[in-house]
Order: C-alpha cells, then sequence, then structure tokens
C-alpha cells in the first residue's frame, strides 16, 4: 500500500473516530423500531412489531437482519446499533477508497475525495444513529465497481467472465433494495449505463470481437438472475406476510393528494437543499471550471463533445493497455457521470412526485456517488482541455478553494446543528417516550394498547401493543388515514374508534406531541375522556424543527356517549 494512501484512510479513520466520540449516545426513535423487529425476529421468529402481527412498517430488512444476528450472539441492543452502523461507515470509506485507487486523479485529490465523502455531515450524523443509512450508501457505491473492476489484468480481460461479474453485480442491487425500498428501483437503473461502457471498453481492446464478446444478452440475464434470487423470495413473503410488497413508511409519509407542478418542483428543492448543504460549494466551483473551459478555448459545447468523441478513438490498442488509460480515458466518466445523473433525477424526482417529506438520510446515499462523478468531470476539465499552465493552476487553485470551504461548511453544520440535536434528542427521547414506556409496562395490563405518533421508544420500553397513528405497522390506521388524510384523522379522534388488529381492542392509553400545552387535556372526543397522567418536553424532532414539543400521556376512557367537545388538533 503506497504511502499517499495509507495518509488520506488515516485522515478518513480519524474523521470517523472524532465523529463517533462526539455523537456518542446518539439514537433516534426509528432506532427503536428497528430493534423491536429485530428482537421479535429472535423471540418469535416473525418479522413485527406487534408480537403476532407481521407488519412491513420499518424500510430496512437487510438492517433488522443485521441488528438481530449480533443481538442473538450476545450484544446489547444499543451497541449493536452503534456497532453496525460503524462497521458500515467504514465499509463505504473503504469502497470509496477502493474506487479511487483504480481511478487516474492525482493522489492529492484523492485524498480529497476521499476525505470529502467521509466528512459530509449527513454520513456522520446518520453512521452513528443505528439507522441503515451508512449501509445503503456502501451499497451504492458497491454498485459501480464493474466500472474500475479488471484493470489489474488489463482493459477487456478480467478474473471472471462477464456474466459472473454481473450476476454478483445483480446480487448487490437486491440487497440494495432491502436496506432501502427505492433502490429496488433505483439499483437497476444503473445497469444499462454499465453494460453500454462494457460493450465500448471490450471494443477498444479487442475490436469488433471483443464487443462482440461483450453483447449485453449474457451479463443482462445474469444480472436480472441475482437481482431475482434476493428480491423475488422477499416480495413473496412480504405478500402473503404482509399484503403488500411496499413498506407503510412509503405510503404514510407520502402525500394522498395529486401532485401539481408546483408542488413537485417545492418537493424536488427540499431534497435538492439537503445535498446543497454538504457540497453545494462543490457545484459552483464545477460551474466555475466549465465557465473557464469556455472562455480559455472559445469553444461550444458541441464543438467539445465532438472532440470527446475524437479522444474516445484517438488511441491505439497497445498505446492503451501501456500506459493503463483504455477507454476509461472517456467512457468511463461517461458511463458515471450517466449513473449519477440518473440516480440524482429518479430518486429525488420519485420523492418529490409521491410528496415524501425529506429528510437528509433520504438522499446522503447520493453524495459519495455525486462526488466521483463530479470528480471525474473536474479532471476532465482541468487536464483534458488544454488549459496551458495559467490555466491549469486557476483550475487547480478553484478546486481547492472548493474544497476547502465545503470541509468548513461541513464542520459548521455538524459543530452548530447536529452536535446540539445529537446531543438534546436522545436525552428527550429517553426521558419523554423510553420514561412513558416504562411507566406503561410497570403500570398497565399486558393486553392493554397504546396509541402513539412515535411509536419506537415507547414500544420498545412498554412491550405493549401499539396502534401506530402514523400507519407504520398498523395497516388499519393507514388505510384510514389514506382515506381522509393523517393530520385529519389524528386532530377529529377518528383513531379512537379503531381497534388494533392483533388484540380486537380499541387504545387504552394514548402518547402525543404537539407544539404547546397539551392539546387532549379535558376533552371528550367521540365518546372518550382524555385523562392527562404526564408530560415531558421533547427538545426537537428534527434540526428543521427545533422547537420543543410536549409529549404527553393519557388515558383513554370511555364515558360512554358520543358528544364531541372539542377535537384535539
Amino acid at each position: 500500500m503506497n504511502r499517499a494512501r495509507i495518509i488520506r484512510l488515516l485522515l478518513a479513520a480519524t474523521l470517523m473516530a472524532a465523529a463517533g466520540w462526539v455523537l456518542r449516545g446518539y439514537i433516534t426513535d426509528d432506532t427503536y423500531i428497528h430493534l423491536r423487529y429485530a428482537q421479535n425476529l429472535i423471540d418469535r421468529g416473525e418479522f413485527s412489531f406487534n408480537p403476532g402481527q407481521g407488519s412491513y412498517g420499518a424500510t430496512s430488512p437487510l438492517w433488522i437482519f443485521g441488528l438481530a444476528i449480533l443481538l442473538k450472539i450476545g450484544m446489547p441492543p444499543f451497541a449493536a446499533a452503534w456497532v453496525l452502523g460503524c462497521v458500515s461507515g467504514v465499509t463505504m470509506i473503504l469502497i470509496m477508497d477502493s474506487i479511487l485507487e483504480r481511478m487516474t486523479f492525482h493522489p492529492i485529490w484523492k485524498g480529497a475525495l476521499l476525505v470529502l465523502a467521509t466528512s459530509d455531515v449527513w454520513f456522520l450524523r446518520w453512521s452513528y444513529s443505528g439507522m441503515e443509512t451508512p449501509l445503503a450508501t456502501a451499497f451504492l457505491l458497491l454498485l459501480l465497481w464493474p466500472l474500475v473492476s479488471g484493470r489489474d489484468l488489463g482493459w477487456g480481460v478480467t478474473r471472471e467472465a462477464l456474466w459472473m461479474r454481473y450476476l454478483g453485480w445483480g446480487v448487490t442491487a437486491g440487497l440494495a433494495g432491502l436496506i432501502r425500498p427505492e433502490f429496488m428501483i433505483l439499483a437497476p437503473l444503473a445497469l444499462p449505463w454499465l453494460l453500454w461502457f462494457e460493450y465500448f471498453r471490450a471494443g477498444s481492446v479487442g475490436g469488433l470481437s471483443g464487443r462482440h464478446k461483450a453483447r449485453p444478452h449474457r451479463p443482462l440475464l445474469a444480472a436480472i438472475s441475482g437481482w431475482s434470487l434476493v428480491v423475488v423470495p422477499w416480495l413473496v413473503y412480504a405478500w402473503f406476510a404482509f399484503g403488500r410488497i411496499t413498506p407503510g413508511t412509503a405510503a404514510a409519509k407520502s402525500s394522498s393528494s395529486g401532485a401539481s407542478i408546483t408542488d413537485i418542483l417545492q418537493y424536488f428543492g427540499m431534497s435538492l437543499k439537503q445535498l446543497a448543504a454538504t457540497q453545494g460549494i462543490l457545484w459552483l466551483v464545477l460551474l466555475a471550471l466549465v465557465v473557464l473551459v469556455l472562455i480559455r478555448n472559445s469553444r461550444d459545447l458541441e464543438t467539445i463533445w465532438e472532440e470527446v468523441e475524437e479522444e474516445a478513438n484517438s488511441y491505439d490498442k497497445q498505446d492503451r493497455l501501456a500506459t493503463g488509460q483504455g477507454p476509461w480515458s472517456v467512457w468511463g466518466p461517461v458511463t458515471l457521470l450517466g449513473i449519477a445523473v440518473t440516480w440524482f433525477f429518479v430518486l429525488l424526482g420519485g420523492y418529490a412526485v409521491k410528496q415524501v417529506w425529506i429528510i437528509s438520510r433520504y438522499v446522503s446515499p447520493l453524495a459519495p456517488v455525486i462526488l466521483l462523478a463530479m470528480g471525474v468531470l473536474a479532471e476532465w476539465l482541468i487536464n483534458g482541455q488544454r488549459l496551458g499552465p495559467r490555466g491549469l493552476r486557476v483550475g487547480n487553485t478553484v478546486l481547492a478553494v472548493g474544497v476547502i470551504f465545503t470541509l468548513a461548511g461541513n464542520a459548521w453544520i455538524f459543530s452548530t446543528m447536529v452536535v446540539p440535536h445529537a446531543q438534546k434528542f436522545p436525552e428527550g427521547v429517553r426521558e419523554c417516550y423510553l420514561g412513558m414506556g416504562e411507566w406503561l409496562s410497570e403500570n398497565t395490563h399486558e393486553e392493554a394498547v397504546i396509541a402513539a405518533l412515535d411509536i419506537g421508544a415507547v414500544g420498545y420500553a412498554s412491550e405493549r401493543r401499539v396502534l401506530d397513528l402514523m400507519g407504520l405497522v398498523s395497516p388499519e390506521i393507514l388505510a384510514l388515514g389514506q382515506e381522509i388524510g393523517f393530520q385529519e384523522m389524528v386532530a377529529s379522534g377518528a383513531w379512537l374508534q379503531t381497534e388494533e388488529l392483533g388484540s380486537g381492542r380499541r387504545p387504552d392509553y394514548f402518547v402525543d406531541r404537539s407544539e404547546g400545552l397539551p392539546r387532549w387535556e379535558g376533552k371528550t372526543v367521540n365518546g372518550v375522556r382524555f385523562e392527562l397522567i404526564d408530560t415531558c418536553i421533547l427538545e426537537g424532532v428534527g434540526l428543521r424543527e427545533p422547537q420543543p414539543w410536549t409529549v404527553a400521556l393519557y388515558k383513554l376512557v370511555s364515558v360512554g356517549k358520543s358528544v364531541t367537545d372539542s377535537a384535539g388538533g
């Protein structure tokens, strides 16, 4: 291992270790959901939140299986979530570094890209939250591996048949779909680009005979087979066990109304802001480099593209093999850019069309892929456009300034926003939700049903059946919420008449979250009186919601009448 590689890996490891120390103890309410699923998988052999009632209320089956393995070997629950996140984060770094090592960047820029990927504030935040985000990030990067594999033996020459490589790729793509449900669609969209690249790669070395060997039918069928080996059994299981093939979160967190163009653009902008917060400066740097190239060379984009094609055909076979450049000189970067752009617009556009309320962990896995794509584009703009000595100095200076300001921006967001949130929010979750769950465990009968807006810690600590008012693990609530709208359903008290499927009981207690004073205290809705038991202050559910929230625990008492004094909303 060369010295430059050791240095950049040490820098990345130092960043991870420092962030892990600062974010120690960070955990979200959703982490408790995963832990309860994992515990039920061990104890009961079922994929469920409420015992005996299978439900597709978690977005990441593979993450739950990983937690279950660690719990099974005796690791404490919170340690298991932390270790799995840390290992996944380190895996992402190693995959990113392995890709960079096989690319043509200068060692300094390889180090810069690895540090940028590691220091991304959303990556660090979610790596230590007990959520699946770092594992999703690692798998997206792993799907780019065919672009750089085989270079050790020369272009077009690999250790295995092409179909074998893409059988493994298909399995990886299938596993990615079990980490994040949207990856079921997103991951396979890279395949046409990769097969296109394989065709040009083989032709660049072997001519027509090489392209004949790289015909797409065998690797295509192999990739589909590998993907199906993973995905089809899970989809069949999900259909028979849950009556659906997509998690409840996909419906509960998206709008039930039709989306207008204005709505789509608004939600697309929400996703864009999450990525721009950590790498937007680099986007501006790339724009500046494009302007620099156009000014220095006085050429339009059509002429530049013509020169790209000329460059792609300018090397003869022996020169390519001798220099190690091969078709990566053009078609590798084009393929990488194509995959990055496809994933970018499909993922963000899909969220926008579905009107999903975006949090950073939904889009964070794209960040390293975008960094790699920007890296190859920047290298081509600076080194491939004959800028001259002065132009090269200007281009490299602009890049260096962009990297420095991006690192500084991530450090600022991390220290001023993420760290305070990571210290306050878990404490509030433990004091409010976990504390109320423990009280319910000690003071209610085992058949009691708890209605809640945030179900993770309450369900985990109480070990009671939960009626999930967001519909993630309660299909009866999901159907009602989709019919009348979730906010209207909660505010009107329509959920009070709903029986929890597993027990056939209506809720006995209710854990609410709202701004200001407890909103249901002293109210009687649909023949049910809300008796306030306890309240607690929760400091901010997310970075965009820093205001304090009031968490209130109520006992629901039937008063035998249907008069509604006031809705709670």
